[in-house]
């Protein structure tokens, strides 16, 4: 049995990945912050979407006690401002954060953790926050002690030195090997090999296994039985192109506003790469001229124009190789911003079965 700790877990695409390839596994811990996100992973994971029917069953009775859980594991926390939320929420809503971290044993904010109360595991996976390294993002670096997001990859090496899990598994946006970045991934892959790990990395589209997206990401894996001749998994042939993940007979609240017409369709193969910002939407004129936030058009009006419109929530899951099972799940308690958002922020799933077939074809 292959036991896991996701660190950054996010709605848990790692956990989806090996479900999926049947390869027997418990995940011990999760560490993450946000507040839906977490509502999200413990409805695709846990059975949070019965029990918190009868949700007085299963948490106390005093709020006070409440509260200090949650500020102990410090969620959920404010996205921009990082102030624990905990006392804010409404008491339903406060109950049901007690009950999701619980059930999904979250051990919040990787700041706070201390190794020496975690249990062991096999597996560590830690895709960090890439807003202070991506393109698009805010490109602060993450160099050790910088206080920025990015820098809590940082956060790690406490859990990986006194863990020291057989695997590790890195996920990050291609500009971590870009010329600002580099230097300091090679610090932390040279740090990594100092206390006795062999690693190998490289670039991976999800376009390459299965999904139509451009999505590219630096992905790592690291062993520490040299033994292990670990190979990435090589691409395969493209079946499935864009229209096929979409939805039809789409409400008109996706349609841009009149006057944002095409004469011919959008007619792609492939999405471009989504990102966690979708929801704040996009024109026709910046989507033709900077091909980024995925439109598509699939109906005309009554004059015989394509009409264009952005992609529903749903469809930015399939994009990233989940199910609509899950995706489901997940709509039931958040927001479709937050769907958006907790997209264009995971990792493709059908690239993370690649991965760990590759490195657990044996484990099954």
């Amino acid at each position: 049995m292959l036991k896991v700790f996701e660190a950054f877990a996010g709605y848990g695409s790692q956990r989806m990945a090996l479900r999926n390839l049947q390869i027997p596994h418990e995940v011990v811990g999760i560490s993450e912050i946000e507040g839906d996100v977490l509502l999200s992973y413990a409805a695709i994971h846990s059975d949070f979407l019965n029990l918190r029917k009868e949700i007085n069953k299963w948490i106390p009775d005093d709020d006070e006690e409440i509260y200090k859980y949650l500020e102990e594991i410090n969620v959920p926390l404010d996205y921009k401002t990082f102030e624990n939320r905990a006392r804010k929420l409404k008491k339903d809503k406060l109950q049901e954060m007690y009950l999701a971290n619980k059930l999904i044993n979250n051990y919040g904010d990787i700041l706070r953790i201390d190794p020496a109360k975690l249990p062991d595991f096999d597996l560590f996976t830690y895709s960090f926050p890439c807003q202070d390294i991506s393109v698009a993002g805010y490109q602060n670096g993450f160099n050790a002690d910088s206080g920025t997001r990015s820098s809590l990859l940082w956060e790690c090496c406490k859990i990986i030195e006194t863990k020291k899990p057989k695997y590790l598994m890195m996920e990050n946006v291609k500009n971590l090997i870009g010329c600002n970045h580099k230097k300091n991934f090679e610090k932390f892959l040279e740090y990594l090999e100092s206390i006795g790990y062999k690693n190998t990395w490289g670039i991976l589209n999800a376009r390459n296994f299965g999904i139509p997206q451009n999505r590219e990401r630096v992905f790592c894996i690291s062993v520490l039985d040299h033994s292990i001749d670990f190979k990435f998994p090589e691409p395969v042939q493209l079946k499935k192109v864009l229209k096929d993940v979409l939805e039809e007979n789409v409400e008109d609240s996706f349609y841009l506003k009149k006057g944002q017409v095409m004469d011919n369709e959008i007619n792609q193969v492939v999405s471009y790469c989504l990102d966690a910002n979708y929801w704040k939407g996009v024109t026709l004129q910046d989507f033709l001229a900077k091909h980024r936030r995925q439109l598509v058009t699939d109906k005309k009006n009554a004059e015989g124009k394509f009409m264009v419109r952005r992609l529903k929530p749903v469809e930015t899951w399939r994009l990233m190789g989940c199910s609509d099972n899950d995706f489901y799940k997940a709509s039931q308690l958040v927001s479709n911003t937050s769907l958006y958002k907790q997209a264009g922020n995971s990792i493709v799933v059908s690239v993370l079965e690649a991965v760990f077939r590759s490195l657990f074809s044996d484990k099954k």
